[in-house]
């Protein structure tokens, strides 16, 4: 299998490497100069090639689909963080929306037989009801720009498919985290803050948002083995929740990880962490993926959280030469 991954120095794309790198011939693009990523010179040293680029140049972006010639995109470029979506709408509009355009033209005319996995996310749907799992057929009601830029992204692809015939698969994924996570992301920045305050270079005080909110978070892992299976099995044209169906308040998530940490803290909240019209409730049904591909998670939410906070007490430790 020949594979283009644009974003491939980001989280997702670095276990995504690590999940497929041993049978697929990948190859990457990302905007980071490649000698700027140190970090991730393992897993980048199993590329074919590396391409510095940026989605939203749509020629630059046509001459790395027209080079790699892919059987499969999966295309994880994006801007991610809701929160810098807020301060950043316009830029984040055209990162995602645009990008997204840009791959779909590029695909369209250089390499039309490719199947793409265009990576959404559940935040395109608003909030749902509490108690009951968001199906693919819910209605999108974005309440943030990120979220709108992915609902945009979302219907490019549903328009690519039923117009031009592309073998666009669209994912909505839902929160996800793991080792590697950086701390724009809630879970990582309580692991992060946890790590600190264990190294001693942090009072004993955790600055939170809304810990009122229900989410579901799946490992890192899990999701971009969902990726492979729909990459393999997915119906080309179809939307696709990657979730685990189980949602979690957030105050409970803390509270795991300061238990698998052995580390004591109050709990304070900071209302710069705090997103206007945030979601109250966001879960997922996952019984399509599960139907079509056999896709489920593995990975016990105990092992995703101490996995975080062993990868972020190690960095934080390193960082402090300690």
């Amino acid at each position: 299998m020949r594979l283009l991954v644009t974003g491939v120095a980001g989280f997702v794309g670095r276990h995504l490497l690590d999940r497929w790198g041993d049978d697929a011939e990948i190859h990457g693009t990302d905007s980071p100069a490649r000698e700027s990523l140190s970090g991730e010179a393992r897993e980048l040293a199993r590329l074919a090639s590396y391409h510095r680029g940026d989605i939203t140049d749509p020629e630059a972006l046509s001459a790395v689909v027209r080079a790699t010639r892919p059987e499969v995109v999966v295309h994880l470029a994006a801007q991610s963080s809701g929160a810098t979506s807020l301060e950043r709408p316009a830029e984040t509009y055209r990162v995602n929306a645009g990008g997204a355009l840009n791959l779909l033209e590029a695909v369209r005319v250089e390499a039309a037989e490719a199947t793409v996995i265009l990576v959404g996310s559940a935040d395109a749907y608003g909030s749902g009801s509490a108690g009951s799992g968001l199906r693919e057929d819910a209605p999108l009601r974005p309440r943030n720009p990120y979220a709108l830029s992915k609902a945009a992204q979302d219907g490019l692809g549903e328009l690519y498919a039923a117009t031009y015939g592309l073998r666009v698969i669209r994912t909505r994924t839902f929160s996800h985290t793991g080792p590697g996570q950086r701390p724009r992301f809630a879970l990582a920045a309580f692991a992060e803050q946890i790590a600190r305050i264990d190294a001693g270079i942090q009072p004993p005080e955790i600055q939170v948002g809304n810990l009122e909110a229900v989410r579901e978070y799946g490992d890192v892992r899990d999701v971009v083995a969902a990726y492979r299976a729909l990459a393999e099995r997915g119906e080309p044209g179809e939307a696709y929740n990657v979730c685990t169906g189980e949602g979690h308040r957030l105050r409970d998530l803390l509270d795991r990880l300061l238990a698998l940490a052995g580390v004591r803290a109050d709990v304070v909240v900071d209302p710069a962490r705090t997103r206007s019209r945030d979601v109250d409730y966001l879960v997922g049904d996952p019984g399509k993926i599960r139907a079509r591909t056999a896709w489920s998670p593995r990975i016990p939410l105990d092992r995703t959280l101490t996995d975080l906070y062993q990868d972020a007490r190690a960095r934080v430790r390193r960082e402090a030469g300690r």
